[in-house]
C-alpha cells in the first residue's frame, strides 16, 4: 500500500470515526473576542470552531520527553479559526496546535496560545502516525 493511501486512510479515521462529544463555550465569536482580549493581555490567544482534541498515542520514551517539558500527549485540531490575537492564524484556517500545556472548560493551552474552544468538539485517541498525516495535510 503507498503512503498517499495510508494517509488518506488515517486521516479517514481520524476524523471521520467515533469520537467522544465534548462543549465548548456557548458565546458568539464576537463576544468571544472581547472577553478573550480582556482576559488574556500577557499571552497569545486564539479563538477556535470545529475543534478536536487528540490524545496522541506515543512511544513510551517519546511522552516521558513530552512530559519532562510540562506538557501532555495532547494537541488540539480545529478546521476553523475564528479570531488569533497574534494574526498568525487567518479566519477558516486550520490549526494543528503544540503538545498541551493545560486543558480546563473551553480552554486549551499550549506553549504559546490559549485556545478557546468555541461551539461543540469532540475527543478522541489518534495514532502518531495519523497526527503526523494530519499535520502534512
Amino acid at each position: 500500500m503507498n503512503t498517499r493511501v495510508m494517509d488518506a486512510d488515517l486521516l479517514s479515521d481520524l476524523l471521520f470515526g467515533s469520537a467522544r462529544p465534548l462543549g465548548g463555550s456557548k458565546l458568539g465569536d464576537d463576544e468571544l473576542i472581547q472577553l478573550a482580549a480582556d482576559a488574556f493581555r500577557e499571552k497569545p490567544f486564539c479563538i477556535v470552531r470545529h475543534w478536536m482534541i487528540l490524545d496522541v498515542m506515543l512511544p513510551e520514551f517519546q511522552e516521558r520527553e513530552i512530559k519532562a517539558q510540562g506538557l501532555e500527549a495532547t494537541l488540539l485540531y480545529a478546521l476553523a479559526a475564528v479570531f488569533d490575537s497574534q494574526n498568525k492564524y487567518q479566519p477558516g484556517d486550520r490549526i494543528v496546535s503544540g503538545y498541551q500545556r493545560d486543558f480546563d472548560g473551553c480552554f486549551f493551552e499550549s506553549n504559546d496560545t490559549i485556545f478557546i474552544l468555541a461551539g461543540r468538539g469532540a475527543r478522541k485517541h489518534a495514532s502518531f502516525p495519523a497526527v503526523q498525516a494530519l499535520s502534512a495535510y
